[in-house]
């Protein structure tokens, strides 16, 4: 625990009191309550952070998953800390304490909004870059899948659910993709049979 006169002294310096409260969503209950003591152990090590005190929450269960948190007690450098804290550990909630009152110079706002700006561009570029990774897959998967449709069909017509089960997919979600192989006319659909238009 941190002495008072220590808060004090930091708090004169411009650092933040402030409660907050971190959340962990998983399975099994044994890997939620690791993760979360593991954040914890981060949250300490960061800089311009102290972590006066706070409780652990025993995980609940919620339907297939497990719930935990941590109401926290701690005093920030800064609000550029503040927003890195948010960014890197998603809390629940945030409730600043102390001070009661903020006086920013017009700077030191400008700087508190180039860090915000900057954090939210990288996570942008990010996003930008999964999407383009995702669309990639999603292209190889479906070239997969109308390769393994081929070569069951390469042996003759098939019902949708011979195709199913030869394949692995449940039928209500393959069929939509027999449709679109019969639009791109590799194969075509007699009745309830299909048949290959080419030949692997």
């Amino acid at each position: 625990m941190v002495d008072e006169s220590v808060i004090r002294e930091k708090l004169e310096k411009g650092y933040l009191r402030i409660n907050t409260v971190i959340e962990i969503v998983g399975t099994p209950k044994g890997h939620v309550e690791d993760t979360l003591r593991m954040v914890l152990k981060q949250l300490r090590e960061e800089k311009g952070v102290d972590v006066l005190g706070g409780k652990v929450h025993e995980p609940r269960e919620q339907d297939a998953f497990f719930s935990t948190f941590a109401e926290l007690h701690v005093l920030v450098k800064d609000f550029t800390t503040l927003i890195n804290i948010c960014f890197s550990y998603m809390p629940s909630s945030v409730e600043i304490v102390e001070p009661a009152h903020f006086k920013l110079a017009p700077i030191d706002i400008a700087h508190l909004f180039n860090d915000l700006l900057g954090r939210l561009h990288e996570i942008d570029m990010r996003l930008k870059n999964t999407n383009a990774a995702n669309i990639l897959l999603d292209k190889n998967l479906y070239n997969l899948l109308k390769n393994a449709v081929l070569l069951v069909l390469g042996s003759g017509q098939r019902t949708l659910g011979d195709i199913s089960v030869r394949v692995g997919i449940p039928e209500q979600q393959l069929e939509p993709f027999l449709a679109k192989f019969a639009e791109e006319k590799v194969l075509r659909k007699d009745g309830h049979h299909y048949t290959a238009s080419v030949r692997m």
